[in-house]
């Protein structure tokens, strides 16, 4: 390895240093085992199946002395099934003996295929619609379709044994050959042509996710950032591009790569923009976000739809933070010695270029279009062109750490692979003895979607569709298929899922194991009436493990229809309930346990989540709202992203719906975040992240601990009754943006909605500095939001000599202490005390608010 590339490396580890970790430093190690501890028993009661996994994730032993890793085959398993079939008779599928042309269906003649299966159950009478599923693994050349008018319909693994439905071609028979044995390299190939594969987008080896050969080079599962990242000029902390590498301090790249301008430029504005002003279509009472506004194509021609909020012509909104009309870069130009020479056709035909945007909120994925291994203007540069791509986040801007894909002349160390589509060769990096023959057992992953549930129409969905107790695996990566952009969040997705549900009324997914999907878990798509997902498990997500993501016309008529959402093709009563969300987003780091957009009425109960790139629960809207969010578990959230928190929002873009009166109405209802275990580390420091324009937010009776305790960032966000330790940061902004209780010209309800914060239990981290409780709310004509709004905070200081206070801005200058502002008439019953409670006391008071889960 060059002196330069090694500098790469060493500035992303420092550039890391500062990343927030699962505690942060002071923080006494009583707290780190007693916060665990609760988490611990907290997710036993939600999920005792999980109870090893969750006490390695939370590193029980390390943390708690004493504390013994429950043993696995002692506990109780959601997945495999091990209850009774629902029905004695139904359809049997065998992976291992059925036959489609010979097979009757029967226990003793089961049929091949589930698409056989599904075929014949949806000639039966709906009480009869019931497929059972053998021990084995189904590998699928292309997605189950369910008929459209096949209601009733259960597709279910046989108790006692493991069915698994994969996305994956079985390589075999694959006749390997040796090709570089020479010194440490153990490379071997496989003409796989005998398969009809057009690319191998993913591999699984010995069912194992293994990596596209890449620089630097990482495993996809188990290495994290920085680990695997190379530095650019937009790496954080870094201060730019320099040919001349001299002395520099850490996290001065120097010598690391430079962003070229977009392909497409942003100003002036080439998008078609919207800005739809009507006022029954407005927030007229919102100061912050108050039309639906965006733009069609010109940057954003790459989404589809292609129309984004983001796409606006600036000035946004004076509360928009950091937001400018959408853009990505062209390519990337770094020194000539950062990067071995490559064969121009092979990087260009396969390779591919991996990039978080700058400050870690999303990560690109590009084609490469071209590439100069040296630069006419500058031998002593290369150059790499962007082709198709970075659509995957919805935001734009100047790029960060990034590392290059599907390289062949990368392909150095064991269990890479890299396959080449005009040869139809699949290179290997054995694993085993040098020069041994690989006898793993591989599998390429070529599907998307497993189960394809659609009905017609919302006026002709598709009724109780069951799926029970079975393994999905093994899709394709989905970061390169069409993205849009939901809503006015930051966020970007693909409406693509191993589960595909749209048009569906009751739809059941329970006991079921998500691994190793290439992308979503489960799209739940437009028009969707009370599906439930219950019991599962998600692990190893290539994506986010749910979304629910509506939909309105946002570019017909020149997009003045994306407002409307009283259409009612958009998820509602959704309950996401008792399920195991973990390793989310190993390839798409703005991923979540559930992902919502443009639905109303989610009910999210009894979740374990933890170990995710970004978010747990993220909510890109506001929508209809109604959601409630109770007795979940998250923590380990973030932990390669930043500026977030274990639950986000955003509320960007009004839109008119019925949801909370029956009449449409721009107000959404409020959701309800209640009797949570809330653990912001990493970088997820915002315990509830309510971030630009969320509004109708009441978060109450939660145990919270570390980051900041609230941010008050628009209106109608309540803080009540919490407990809140080892924080580092109090509530940040005002009363909000609801504050001028004005209606509309058409005689609708006036609105007023400001900011709450009552009755919350803080602990301060620091035992040494001074703690920004908040910041001046002001008042408002007759209303001193000082005196009305916040009342009843509890603030234990460290010790004697530091101080709880309030400041005059959102900074943090000294100001006045707590006590003394509380003497004024200001936060009335609000109080700050000079000594920390013992641990035990703190987690007293987390139990009893919790109360008692079912």
């Amino acid at each position: 390895m060059n002196a330069l590339r090694t500098a790469a490396l060493f500035a992303a580890v420092a550039c890391a240093q500062s990343q927030y970790g699962p505690d942060p430093a002071g923080t006494p190690p009583e707290f780190m085992c007693a916060w665990r501890q609760l988490a611990f028993e907290r997710a036993h009661i939600n999920r005792p199946d999980a109870d090893a996994k969750v006490h390695d994730a939370l590193q029980l032993s390390k943390y708690c002395k004493g504390s013994v890793r429950p043993d696995e085959s002692s506990l109780p398993s959601v997945f495999p099934p091990r209850a009774a079939a629902a029905a004695a008779a139904g359809i049997y599928v065998s992976a291992k003996n059925g036959s489609d042309a010979t097979g009757t269906g029967t226990k003793g003649q089961p049929f091949a295929t589930i698409q056989k299966a599904v075929n014949v159950a949806a000639d039966l009478p709906a009480d009869k619609r019931h497929v059972i599923l053998r021990n084995g693994t189904f590998h699928l050349s292309e997605t189950i379709q369910i008929p459209a008018d096949t209601h009733g319909l259960t597709i279910e693994g046989m108790a006692g044994e493991e069915a698994w439905v994969s996305g994956g071609t079985k390589l075999d028979p694959i006749d390997w050959q040796p090709f570089n044995l020479s010194g440490t390299m153990n490379i071997w190939k496989a003409d796989l042509s005998a398969f009809g594969l057009k690319s191998v987008p993913g591999l699984r080896v010995n069912g194992r996710r293994v990596s596209p050969a890449r620089y630097p080079n990482a495993d996809p599962e188990n290495s994290f950032w920085p680990t695997g990242y190379m530095t650019s000029s937009g790496s954080q902390g870094c201060k730019g591009f320099n040919v001349s590498c001299g002395p520099r301090e850490p996290c001065d790249v120097g010598c690391g790569a430079t962003w070229k301008p977009p392909k497409i430029a942003p100003i002036p504005n080439p998008a078609q923009t919207i800005n739809v002003t009507t006022p029954d279509h407005s927030r007229l009472w919102d100061t912050a976000f108050t039309h639906y506004n965006g733009g069609i194509g010109g940057t954003c021609e790459i989404y589809d739809p292609p129309f984004s909020y983001w796409c606006s012509t600036a000035p946004f909104s004076k509360d928009c933070g950091g937001c400018f009309t959408y853009n990505i870069p062209g390519g990337l130009d770094f020194p000539a010695d950062m990067l071995q020479p490559y064969d121009r056709d092979r990087l260009v035909s396969n390779g591919h270029v991996v990039a978080w945007r700058h400050a870690h909120w999303a990560n690109w994925h590009f084609e490469i279009k071209d590439y100069e291994a040296t630069s006419e203007d500058n031998a002593s540069m290369s150059s790499i062109t962007f082709g198709k791509g970075g659509f995957q986040g919805a935001r734009g801007g100047v790029g960060s750490d990034w590392y290059i894909s599907n390289v062949f002349e990368e392909l150095d160390i064991k269990t890479e692979f890299y396959f080449d589509g005009k040869e139809q060769t699949l290179y290997y990096f054995g694993n085993g003895t040098h020069g041994e023959t690989p006898t793993e057992a591989f599998v390429a992953t070529t599907v998307h979607t497993l189960f394809n549930v659609s009905g017609a129409s919302m006026a002709a969905p598709i009724v109780n569709f069951t799926l029970s107790g079975v393994g999905l695996r093994d899709t394709a990566p989905t970061m390169l298929e069409p993205h849009g952009v939901p809503s006015g969040g930051d966020w970007s997705l693909e409406r693509i899922g191993a589960v595909f549900l749209q048009n569906t009324e009751h739809a059941l997914i329970t006991g079921c194991s998500f691994t190793r999907i290439g992308g979503n878990g489960i799209m739940i798509s437009a028009y969707n009436r009370y599906a439930i997902v219950e019991r599962s498990e998600f692990a190893w997500m290539g994506g986010s493990a749910i979304g629910a993501w509506g939909w309105t016309d946002e570019t017909s008529d020149g997009g003045i229809h994306g407002v409307d959402g009283t259409t009612g093709t958009f998820p509602r009563y959704t309950s996401i309930l008792y399920n195991l969300f973990r390793e989310i987003g190993v390839w798409e780091k703005q991923s979540s346990a559930f992902f919502q957009a443009k639905s109303a009425e989610s009910f999210l109960k009894g979740n374990v989540v933890f170990n995710l790139a970004r978010a747990g629960f993220n909510f890109n809207d506001g929508f209809g709202g109604g959601d409630n969010i109770t007795e979940n578990v998250l923590f380990h959230t973030c932990r390669e992203s930043s500026d977030h928190g274990p639950i986000n929002s955003w509320d960007r873009q009004p839109f008119l719906t019925t949801i909370r009166t029956g009449k449409p109405s721009t107000q959404m209802q409020w959701r309800n975040v209640y009797q949570n275990v809330v653990i912001a580390n990493y970088g997820g420091s915002k315990q509830v992240d309510n971030d630009d324009g969320s509004l109708f937010w009441r978060t109450h009776e939660n145990f919270m601990a570390y980051g900041w305790c609230q941010k008050f960032k628009c209106g109608g966000i309540e803080s009540l009754h919490n407990i809140k330790l080892m924080v580092e940061l109090g509530g940040k902004f005002d009363a909000g943006c609801v504050t001028e209780s004005v209606g509309t010209p058409t005689g609708a309800a006036a609105v007023f909605a400001p900011n709450v914060w009552r009755g919350d239990v803080m602990v301060p981290l620091s035992l040494t500095d001074n703690f920004f409780y908040r910041q001046e709310w002001g008042s408002q004509g007759e209303y001193d939001w000082d005196k009305s709004q916040v009342s009843n905070i509890t603030i234990y200081m460290g010790k004697p000599g530091i101080y709880a206070y309030v400041a005059a801005g959102r900074n943090r200058p000294t100001g006045m202490p707590m006590n003394d502002w509380v003497a004024k008439g200001n936060d009335p019953g609000s109080k700050q005390y000079n000594a920390w409670p013992s641990i035990d006391e703190m987690i007293g008071w987390a139990e009893a608010t919790l109360g008692s889960w079912q």
